[in-house]
């Protein structure tokens, strides 16, 4: 099981039981203190492997029944990471014997444990207590390996051994040699091989022990070598995919352990026998020990079977035909993509197709010569990168026109001969001034296309994160994470053949390159056959980045000028001999021209095409004479073209449009165009008129597509640097702030609601289609760039650029007006981390302002509102108007300006906060996450999870930007260095890694021989890393070699923490012997032992000033120590829980602490004071981290969510309308007019208002229970204080208190006719509803009973207990009637029919059983496939709905009554508490609201019915006819809830009741 749906299932059995929540914490030895004995065997496997402590070896198990042996879960050594294949069968194995055999095994582990203290006084074992270790694994390991070098000591030395003859003395020598070798050569068989050395003392006494016993222990030793290799050898992964043959390899490893348990068994057996005479008032007869022959035969018998399997899954014949049938395969599947999802993706991946970009290249630059790249064919640096295994990568490098693409062109065509049966090519041409193929994201796609287009089994790679993610898995702010991920795993794909990877033109990659670079580096190095060339300008970040790289090759073209000057040659005489042709020169001009050409070129391509095209429009008559004319050299050129437009009747039209295309931050579509030129509106919608003005611009632009390019990115770079006094007369600040201007007209004159039409409020991003034409298209620069323009403008040199930012300017108005519009427009356009980046933009220049102040609210407002939302509308983006708009504070702006556009079908609305409270930002992890931290700029923020990765977010926007693979089990510490160039990360596979923190290529892996490393800091200067690690010691490495320095001993339990003084001179541990140690860095000497805290110490941290230190606890508190004399300087206390993590602020000032409680408290670190307690997360806090300004505190915990907290608001004053605690229950009144909530007091509320009503105090602990009867009249509460209270509905006026029960009540029924009261703790009691008078006592159960229902007629009650049973009692008599037994675990849920006939019930066990209630006997039962939380009959009894839940799947399945078979299953998103069937059986009733089946499903079992208009509440949304229509942020996903019609109430753990009422 994962765990994640670990972490699920606890939570909700947590919930269920109502007990104090504890930590789940991986870091501890210790599970839930509230974890019972009794749970289901699977439940507390996978609890007590994946949430505590998991060491070398798992903990051996023993029954209930069995007395001698202390009761423990049985490990599930399956998952356990630390573990071979092998150990793992052994152990469990092992552990599937102490529940088969107890006593014998019980007896044995005595003999093991008098072995183990060496104790001979005692002859009898059975005086001995069993002292093998039962809990922990690692220590009964040790125990193991103790006795077996014991064990061989012991026999080497016996004197009677050297003395035997005979059968008996060679039988030993032939095992003695066998033993000592393989027990160094196959240790992964402790257990079997302490067996082994105590059965070979049979061969001390030859005459006691029976032949056929020695004959059989010399046959299991000889073959022990087989047995443990067994598992590597049979259950090696195939060649192919392995997921068909999975059911066969499930029943090999049985095989395997069944073979393993009759080894164990015989060798146990053997010991027995040679120690039966003193055993035997332990084992008498309850243990055969005398049939060796058949002992024997079992053995034989198992390893024929596991022979009998292994031939069906893993023979060689078998192996060899399934890897001819993938050859074969391979080869079909060549050029073709059969599936229709992966034809699907594979369109969806297509932006580009490289091969017809390289195609236009070649015509738009008049065709590909191979005369003149063929010189590259024969150079050295070439050839060395050809036919070189160790070089991969081949830089070649050139100024602006030197050829570099054409000459990649030809490269490609000479590769693609070498490719063509053996190997891939892939390709991409960079151009900067295309947005389509101009950004990293964009490489990557045209890569992986032309890879999955060769071969097409690779798009496996694609499908895997695409049939999640769908479309926008290319497109949007993560794209590049994703793509970067999918690529990688293609190059590491077994199947892929030899290489080639071509990028050209690194220099016109405008987005990511640094990103792109540090990929290409990384990946040159992963393997020999796939090989690399790139191609840029000699710019210096690219050479820097790329100077990293070993095993490249580069070759500069300025170093290759002969060459070059031949190529251009070969060039010129193409390209003059065309224009010879077309222009039909004579032979002196066309000579003329050639050697002109020829004498001025200088070596650049790019300078004879501009030449040439200037040629062809002037007659061929004034050629020569116009030749003259044309400087030499590109600038030169340029120059010339400028004086051309300046010279025309359009120079001012000409100068706008260059100016706007020169200043602008993409290519500009020509519809976008227009709203930035004046001068073209009168044409805007007449493209031919605007491509011929596109052509007035000399020869620096070129349109394609209806997209103005620049004709190459030199033609720019002239442009900004050499003409900019002539495009921009009143210099370039000007053009900027009129982009910024006449951005901010067509947005305010373009955008409105819902511009695409999409109606429907939840319509998912990656379902929308732009529409033909499509309303953004003038607009959608202007919306991403506008604030870019604006912030880039000189403000002290525009009088306009002061106004607009003034109270009611045109800033201040596009954002009253226009805000939401525009946030929807962002995510139409993919560019909602734009939109975050330019608020943040926006209310940083806004700061340097003191006329503004409404505008700066509003800003920061505004911020705010994009930051804490951004998520939904990203994915949904009329979702703007809803639940960006419901869950805003009640006095946002934003929300105040854009109140008309608040949802109509919501009627009743959720009371909100009236402020923003300090919660910025959540970021959603799909696992636990264990551990966050900053980058020292504060830019990065690093969080690790349990999914085994480290993952990088950019801190201002929240987007994704890098994950790192590598470990192979839960990462749960990272820490960067102090420079911010590494990160490291520390898992339970026992290594720390460091890598690079800017590539995120793998430096360094540290290899915790003893234990896992639990936490790490970084010294100050970033040479030594230190590691607290579970062997109770601290570790001291270096950084740069990863060499281990120094191990720091002194601690009594395993170590959680440590940190660096500031000055480096002392590192603090904290650990779980309650204390903390101070030590100095340099010598490693203890210089500190800091004790106080009464349980363990989970963290330290020192203050900036290096001053104080820092301690949390298990005890709840914070201690604040002085770290030169290790004096307390102040007891920090408020927690209700563990204190797990700790964080100073930057200046000292505040301590931040993370607890177990769900909070975050800021405190004072002067006085003590709590300046600030953050509330918001939904389970246990593991990590807290200020950001290197101060401002922005962060928080990881058990949620699966990172929190970003703004920490400079102070205490913001919370108006929230609930509970002073969790709401536990609640539930509507029959007519749905009043919400009833149970938390420490109960509370009744308003359903159409959502006002609060009444308090109900009296109860003495929490109520975890409330119910109405079904007339209304009465409220009954249950509650942990043993007692049921009874209240008037509508007066709230406390009528009676039921009291009796001895523990907590657990569940409270009306009978139907609302006359008696049926309360549940571990007795039944039945109370008459209007006086409070006990009517019966039904006692029976021995355990709680959890739930309880009356039969229609009220004269039946069925309870369910954890006691594993189901009683039936005569409510009138209170006689019981049947007790239904057979299951194995707890019964949570029990409902009758209407006839009140059959009952079913519902255990952990995932049964379903259905009861006939006059006989008591069971009709059917029924397995479920995941935990089971409720069931219902349907009224004429054929149908039973069940609802269960596992991992992340919710369900709802209908069953056959009759036959047990399956119906259907309905995944409705969210767990179900309550269900039932309508009067006429045609939906489903529930908590959440109603369902149709039918609605859902083909298959229709129900009558049909129109649920269309009904509401339902999934885990993340409010739907209509499961339809998504409002989203509910982390923060509002309910811990319980109701539904009653139209209205929808709510519960939190914080106390806060939410109530709306909706009109579809």
């Amino acid at each position: 099981m994962s765990p994640k749906s670990l972490l699920e299932r606890l939570k909700l059995r947590r919930r269920d039981r109502g007990g104090n929540d504890s930590e789940n914490d991986i870091n501890s030895t210790e599970g839930p203190s509230d974890l019972p004995k009794k749970l289901p065997i699977n439940v507390r496997e996978t609890y007590l492997t994946s949430d505590t402590e998991i060491a070398c070896g798992p903990a051996t198990t023993s029954p209930a029944s069995t007395a001698p042996v202390t009761e423990q879960a049985p490990s599930d050594t399956s998952s356990s990471p630390s573990l071979t294949q092998s150990e793992q069968l052994w152990n469990r194995a092992y552990d599937e014997l102490k529940r088969s055999e107890p006593k014998l095994l019980d007896a044995y582990e005595r003999i093991l444990s008098r072995e183990l203290k060496g104790d001979t006084s005692s002859p009898d074992e059975s005086q001995f207590e069993n002292s093998i270790e039962q809990a922990s694994a690692t220590k009964r390991w040790s125990q193991m390996e103790r006795l077996v070098q014991a064990g061989l000591k012991k026999i080497e030395g016996e004197d009677k051994v050297k003395q035997a003859v005979g059968e008996a003395l060679q039988g030993f020598i032939a095992v003695k040699d066998i033993i000592s070798l393989a027990v160094q050569t196959v240790p992964q068989a402790a257990l079997a091989w302490i067996g082994v050395c105590l059965a070979v003392q049979v061969f001390v006494n030859p005459i006691t022990e029976s032949k056929a016993n020695r004959h059989g222990i010399v046959r299991v030793i000889t073959r022990m070598r087989w047995y443990c290799e067994l598992s590597s050898l049979l259950l090696k992964e195939n060649t192919v995919d392995d997921r068909r043959f999975a059911g066969i390899r499930v029943e090999l490893e049985e095989r395997v352990i069944s073979l393993y348990q009759e080894l164990l068994l015989y060798l146990i057996r053997s010991v027995y026998s040679h120690h039966r005479k003193r055993i035997i008032a332990i084992i008498r007869d309850t243990i055969k020990l005398d049939d060796w022959d058949g002992s024997l035969k079992s053995v034989e018998d198992a390893e024929n079977a596991v022979r009998q399997d292994s031939d069906v899954c893993n023979t060689q014949q078998i192996r060899s035909y399934l890897e001819k049938l993938v050859d074969i395969a391979k080869n079909q599947e060549k050029g073709l993509l059969q599936d229709k999802e992966d034809k699907k993706c594979f369109q969806h991946l297509h932006l580009t197709d490289p091969r017809d970009d390289k195609a236009r290249i070649e015509q738009t630059k008049g065709g590909l010569l191979q005369d003149s790249y063929g010189w590259i064919l024969e150079n050295a640096d070439f050839q060395q990168w050809r036919d070189d295994h160790q070089s991969r990568l081949l830089w070649i490098k050139g100024d602006p026109g030197k050829g570099k693409t054409m000459l990649l062109c030809g490269i490609v065509d000479e590769l693609k001969k070498l490719t063509t049966e053996t190997g891939l090519l892939s390709y991409f041409f960079c151009q900067g001034t295309d947005s389509r193929i101009n950004n990293a994201t964009a490489v990557l796609r045209g890569l992986i296309y032309l890879l999955v287009d060769q071969q097409p089994s690779l798009i496996s790679h694609v499908r895997k994160k695409y049939d999640h993610a769908g479309k926008s898995l290319f497109e949007g702010a993560n794209a590049w994470v994703a793509l970067s991920e999918i690529f990688t795993n293609i190059l590491q794909d077994q199947s892929l053949k030899s290489t080639y990877l071509v990028i050209d033109a690194l220099d016109e990659c405008v987005t990511d390159l640094p990103q792109l670079l540090d990929l290409i580096i990384q990946q040159s190095s992963v393997s020999s056959h796939i090989k690399w060339i790139v191609s840029s300008r000699n710019w210096p970040n690219i050479e820097e980045r790329l100077e990293t790289a070993g095993q490249k090759v580069r070759l500069s073209l300025e170093l290759n000028p002969e060459s070059i000057s031949t190529a251009v040659g070969i060039y010129i005489r193409h390209k003059v001999r065309q224009l010879a042709q077309l222009k039909k020169y004579n032979n002196e001009t066309e000579i003329a021209i050639r050697d002109y050409l020829s004498l001025n070129a200088n070596g650049t391509f790019l300078w004879v095409a501009l030449v040439c095209q200037n040629l062809e429009g002037v007659p061929g008559w004034k050629a020569r004479s116009k030749l003259n004319t044309i400087p030499p050299g590109l600038d030169s050129l340029y120059e010339r073209m400028i004086q051309q437009i300046y010279d025309s009747d359009d120079v001012d039209l000409c100068k706008q449009i260059l100016a706007f295309v020169t200043i602008a931050r993409r290519p500009i579509t020509l519809k976008e165009l227009v709203s930035f030129v004046e001068m073209l509106e009168d044409i805007s919608d007449d493209p031919e008129s605007l491509g011929e003005i596109i052509g007035l611009c000399g020869s620096f632009l070129t349109l394609r597509e209806y997209t103005v390019y620049f004709v190459h990115q030199s033609a720019r770079d002239f442009l900004l640097e050499k003409a900019s006094d002539t495009i921009f007369p009143s210099g370039i600040e000007e053009v900027k702030y009129t982009t910024f201007s006449k951005s901010l007209e067509v947005m305010s004159r373009t955008l409105r609601r819902d511009m695409y039409g999409l109606r429907a409020p939840g319509y998912p991003i990656d379902k929308v289609e732009r529409p033909n034409p499509d309303p953004l298209t003038s607009v959608g620069y202007s919306c991403v760039y506008w604030v870019d323009h604006l912030c880039e403008c000189d403000s002290s040199k525009s009088v306009k650029h002061g106004i607009d930012l003034q109270d009611g300017g045109t800033v201040n108005e596009f954002l009253r007006k226009k805000y939401l519009y525009w946030l929807e427009a962002l995510s139409l356009l993919g560019s909602m981390s734009d939109g975050v980046v330019s608020m943040i933009k926006l209310e940083s220049l806004l700061q340097r302002r003191a006329d503004a102040p409404q505008l700066i609210n509003l800003v920061r407002d505004a911020r705010r509102f994009i930051l804490y939302h951004k998520w939904i509308i990203e994915n949904s983006p009329l979702q703007v108007y809803a639940s960006a708009l419901v869950f805003s504070p009640a006095r946002s702006l934003t929300r105040e300006n854009f109140k008309r556009e608040e949802p109509e079908w919501i009627v009743t609305k959720p009371f909100m906060e009236d402020d923003w409270n300090a919660l910025l930002q959540t970021l959603g992890h799909s696992e636990v996450v264990d551990n966050i931290t900053f980058s020292p700029d504060g830019r990065v923020l690093a969080s690790v999870s349990r999914d085994m990765t480290v993952k990088l977010w950019d801190a201002g926007s929240g987007a994704a930007l890098r994950t790192l693979e590598g470990h192979l089990d839960l990462v749960w510490a990272v820490a960067f260095s102090p420079d911010g160039k590494a990160l490291v990360s520390a898992s339970l596979d026992m290594t720390i890694r460091l890598w690079d923190a800017r590539s995120g290529a793998a430096l360094q892996t540290f290899k915790c021989h003893s234990d896992r490393a639990r936490a790490m800091a970084f010294s100050p200067d970033g040479k030594v890393l230190a590691s607290a690690l579970g062997d109770k010691t601290v570790r001291l490495w270096d950084a740069e070699s990863g060499v281990a320095l120094q191990t720091l001993e002194g601690h009594l339990d395993l170590v959680n923490s440590v940190a660096f003084s500031p000055d480096g001179k002392v590192l603090a541990s904290a650990s779980d012997d309650k204390t903390a140690i101070l030590w100095d860095a340099g010598s490693g000497a203890a210089l500190q032992t800091l004790e106080g805290h009464s349980e363990s110490v989970r963290v330290a941290a020192f203050s900036p000033d290096g001053k104080v230190l820092a301690s949390g606890s298990r005890d709840k508190m914070v201690r604040l120590w002085d770290a030169g004399s290790g004096t307390v300087l102040q007891i920090l206390r408020g927690h209700s829980d563990f204190v797990k993590a700790l964080a100073f602020s930057p200046d000292g000032k505040a301590l931040a602490s993370a607890s177990g409680d769900q909070t975050v408290k800021l405190w004072d670190t002067g006085s003590g004071a709590t300046l600030q307690t953050l509330k918001g997360h939904l389970d246990w806090i593991r990590a807290v981290v200020f950001s290197p300004d101060g401002k922005v505190l962060a928080s990881a915990s058990l949620d699966r969510t990172v929190r970003l907290w703004d920490v400079g608001l102070g205490a913001v004053p919370q108006t929230l309308k609930g509970h002073p605690d969790r709401v536990w229950a609640m539930t509507f009144s029959p007519d749905g007019k009043v919400v009833a909530t149970a938390s420490r007091d109960v509370r009744l509320w308003d359903a159409g208002s959502g006002v609060a009503l009444q308090t109900l105090g009296g109860h003495s602990d929490r109520a975890t229970r409330v119910a109405f009867s079904p007339d209304g009249k009465v409220l009954a509460s249950a509650s942990d204080d043993k007692t049921v209270k009874l209240w008037d509905a509508s007066s709230g006026a406390a009528r009676q208190t039921l009291e009796g029960h001895l523990d907590r009540v657990v569940a409270i029924a009306f009978s139907p006719d609302s006359k008696v009261l049926a309360s549940t703790s571990k007795d039944v009691r039945l109370w008459d509803a209007e006086s409070g008078a006990v009517l019966q006592m039904l006692e029976g159960h021995s355990d709680l009973a959890w739930a309880v229902a009356f039969s229609l007629d009220g004269n039946v009650l069925a309870s369910a207990s954890f006691d594993k049973t189901v009683k039936l009692w005569d409510t009138r008599s209170g006689v019981l009637l049947h007790t239904l037994e057979g299951y194995s675990d707890w019964v949570r849920a029990v409902a009758f029919s209407s006839d009140g006939k059959v009952l079913a019930s519902a255990s952990d066990d995932k049964i379903v059983k259905l009861w006939d209630t006059g006989s008591g006997a069971a009709l059917q039962t029924i397995e479920s496939p995941e935990f089971l939380w409720a069931v219902a009959l349907s009224p004429d009894g054929k149908v039973l709905a069940s609802v269960s839940a596992d991992g992340t799947a919710r369900l709802v399945r209908l069953w056959d009554a009759r036959s047990g078979a399956a119906l259907q299953k309905l995944e409705v998103g969210a767990l179900v508490d309550k269900l039932s069937f309508s009067d006429d059986g045609s939906y489903l009733e529930t908590n959440r609201g109603l369902l149709s089946p039918a609605s859902l499903s083909s298959s229709v079992v129900l009558s049909q019915r129109n649920l269309s208009q009904d509401i339902f509440v999934t885990d993340q949304w409010v739907t209509q006819g499961m339809e998504n229509m409002l989203w509910l942020p982390f923060e509002y996903r309910p811990e319980v809830m109701a539904v009653h019609g139209s209205t929808v109430a709510l519960g939190y753990i914080s106390g806060r009741v939410l109530i709306s009422r909706f009109s579809f």
